[in-house]
C-alpha cells in the first residue's frame, strides 16, 4: 500500500482549531499533517478550493491545535511549539519560531503527550494536559512554564476553562473532573461521574474524555453517559443517552453536542431532549469546532479522511475529503473539493 492511500485508510485527526480572523481553519492527525482550508468560498456558498498541507514531520503527533495572534500552536509528543502564520499568503511557516519542552519526571518511562490545549486570551497563558497526570501553565510573552496543576492519578484527555471566573477544568482517565482555580495551588473540587449509578456504564470504563463549561453549567463525558452538572452546587440534573464513548460534548448556542465512539452526531436540549442524529463516517468522532461570526460553521473531525461540515448545527450538509489521489494534480484537486 502507498504511503498516500495508507494515510486515506487510517486519517486520525484529533485536533481543529480557527485562526484569529476566523477565516480559515486548521486541522492536524497523528501523521504528523497540518490541513489548512480556507473559508472564504464558504462565506458565498461555494465549495472551497484545493487544501493546503504543511507536514509537521514523521515523528510529530498533532494531538492539540490552538491560535493565538497570528502563531498556530501545535500540541505534540513531550513538546508545545508555535509556527507563524501568514494570512495573506495563506503559508504556515515549517520553522518553529518558539518551542517549550514538557517536563519529564524523575520517574517516567516515557515522554508524556500533550493531549488538550485550553487558551486564556486574558492572561496570554496556555494550559496544555499531558499525559503526565499534570496540566502546565505556559504564559504565550516569553515561553515559561508558570506553574503547574498536579493531583490526577492518570492521563489528562481535556482542558477548558472560564475565564470570568479564572477556573480551569480537567477531565482526566483517572474518572475525575477536577475545578482547579489559577490563585491556588490545590484543585477547589471534583466530580466523579462514574460513582453515580445512572451515569455507569461498566462496560466503557470511568474514564473521561471530553469536558465543557458555560457560566452556570458544566458537561463531561466518557465511559460515563453524559451527564450536566451545576457549577456551584456540582449536582447533576440532567445526563444523555448517548449510546457509546464520549471523545466530544460542547455547549453550542443552546443546544449541547455529543459525538464519539458512534456513526452519528447527536445534539440535545440542555434538558435532555433528542433534537438531532446526524450521521457521520468517522469510526470515532475527536474534535469539534463551531462559530457563529461571520457565518454559521461547525466542522467534525475524527478517524476518517473527511471533515464533516454543519451550517446549522442539525443537518450534515457536506463533507471534504483531506488526503486526495496524487497520482495527478487534476485528480488532487477534485479529490479534494466538497461533496453535497
Amino acid at each position: 500500500m502507498k504511503q498516500r492511500d495508507l494515510k486515506r485508510a487510517y486519517n486520525n485527526v484529533l485536533a481543529q482549531t480557527f485562526s484569529t480572523s476566523r477565516r480559515h481553519l486548521f486541522a492536524g492527525n497523528l501523521f504528523g499533517d497540518i490541513f489548512v482550508l480556507s473559508l472564504k468560498e464558504l462565506y458565498n456558498e461555494e465549495p472551497p478550493g484545493q487544501l493546503k498541507l504543511f507536514p509537521q514531520g514523521d515523528k510529530v503527533d498533532v494531538n492539540c491545535l490552538a491560535f493565538y495572534k497570528d502563531f498556530l500552536i501545535v500540541g505534540s509528543v513531550g513538546l508545545v511549539y508555535g509556527l507563524k502564520w501568514n494570512e495573506e499568503t495563506e503559508v504556515l511557516d515549517s520553522k518553529r519560531a518558539w518551542e517549550v519542552k514538557i517536563p519529564i519526571q524523575v520517574d517516567a518511562v516515557e515522554v508524556p503527550d500533550v493531549n488538550s490545549f485550553w487558551l486564556c486570551q486574558n492572561t496570554n497563558s496556555l494550559y496544555a494536559g499531558c499525559g503526565d497526570c499534570t496540566i502546565y501553565q505556559i504564559t504565550l510573552e516569553d515561553g515559561r512554564i508558570l506553574r503547574d496543576f498536579s493531583g490526577h492519578t492518570d492521563y489528562i484527555h481535556c482542558v477548558v476553562g472560564n475565564s470570568s471566573s479564572g477556573c480551569i477544568y480537567t477531565g482526566s482517565e483517572d474518572g475525575t473532573v477536577r475545578i482547579w482555580s489559577h490563585k491556588q495551588k490545590e484543585q477547589v473540587s471534583q466530580i466523579e461521574p462514574h460513582r453515580k449509578c445512572d451515569l455507569t456504564r461498566t462496560d466503557c470504563g470511568k474514564w473521561i474524555g471530553a469536558v465543557d463549561v458555560n457560566d452556570e453549567w458544566l458537561l463531561c463525558g466518557g465511559g460515563p453517559y453524559p451527564s450536566i452538572w451545576h457549577l456551584r452546587s456540582l449536582r447533576s440534573p440532567q445526563d444523555f443517552g448517548f449510546p457509546a464513548r464520549v471523545h466530544v460534548c460542547n455547549f453550542v448556542d443552546d443546544s449541547v453536542l455529543i459525538a464519539g465512539e458512534h456513526d452519528h452526531i447527536e445534539s440535545y436540549t440542555i434538558n435532555g431532549i433528542l433534537q438531532a442524529n446526524i450521521p457521520v463516517e468517522h469510526t470515532a468522532c475527536y474534535s469539534a469546532i463551531w462559530q457563529t461570526e461571520p457565518f454559521k460553521f461547525m466542522s467534525v473531525a475524527g478517524f476518517s479522511n473527511k471533515l464533516h461540515i454543519l451550517k446549522d448545527f442539525r443537518f450534515l450538509d457536506s463533507k471534504i475529503t483531506l488526503y486526495g489521489n496524487v497520482e495527478n494534480e487534476k485528480e488532487e484537486i477534485e479529490d479534494n473539493k466538497i461533496y453535497y
